[in-house]
């Protein structure tokens, strides 16, 4: 069986992301391809760590988060993506390794020791920016408490994100339009993507068995 394909959907918080993760899968199951959806942190043991403490607690060391992040990446690729990717599916992931180079790279000041602590997590095939105004981002969150919304923060991360794209790691599209105008963009990227890896054949479709979520 032909090799699948591991999508990835990054942004800041208050980008739009997670919406448009889920109409890519909803999209893509549409037209008859096998696709899973998956987010980090992951519900496995150590994203759960993540979510119910250090998602909770003031101050947390970002070396402490980062290593965190990265081992629950570890797991998320090995049991999850790569089993799933090896037998033909297309995977998209709300946030992924780029999310630790974009947050955690900046808060610790050094994104090359937080790409070699990430190592055995390989990068997706395709990774998009969903890309947004710091000002729109906040508008959209405003009333939610998250940990990253500070306005400083926020604009060293879009633009290390940005700078991402700019090295070729990354497929930026306009996050600011309407939301079905934005997932139309993000289908064309994938659609190209997927017509210059040859994975427009759809083969039947399947469970997923007993992979977890």
């Amino acid at each position: 069986m032909d090799r699948g394909a591991h999508i990835s959907l990054e942004g800041i918080d208050g980008s739009g992301k997670t919406t448009q993760a889920y109409m890519l899968l909803t999209w893509l199951r549409g037209q008859g391809y096998r696709a899973r959806y998956s987010a980090e942190p992951t519900y496995g043991r150590i994203g759960s760590v993540i979510r119910l403490h250090v998602y909770r607690t003031r101050n947390t060391p970002p070396e402490y988060e980062a290593l965190l992040f990265a081992a629950d990446r570890v797991e998320h690729y090995k049991k999850f993506i790569r089993p799933l990717v090896a037998r033909g599916w297309l995977m998209v992931s709300d946030r992924y390794l780029h999310s630790s180079l974009a947050y955690q790279g900046v808060m610790l000041r050094d994104v090359e020791w937080v790409r070699e602590i990430n190592k055995f997590s390989p990068p997706p095939d395709l990774a998009i920016l969903i890309d947004v105004r710091v000002e729109k981002a906040l508008q959209r969150i405003k009333r939610r408490k998250i940990k990253f919304e500070k306005r400083e923060l926020l604009s060293k991360v879009q633009r290390e994100y940005r700078r991402l794209v700019e090295c070729g790691e990354m497929e930026r599209v306009d996050g600011e339009g309407a939301v079905e105008e934005v997932a139309a963009d993000v289908r064309d990227v994938v659609m190209k993507f997927l017509r210059r890896k040859r994975l427009l054949t759809k083969p039947l479709l399947e469970s997923a068995g007993s992979i977890p979520i």
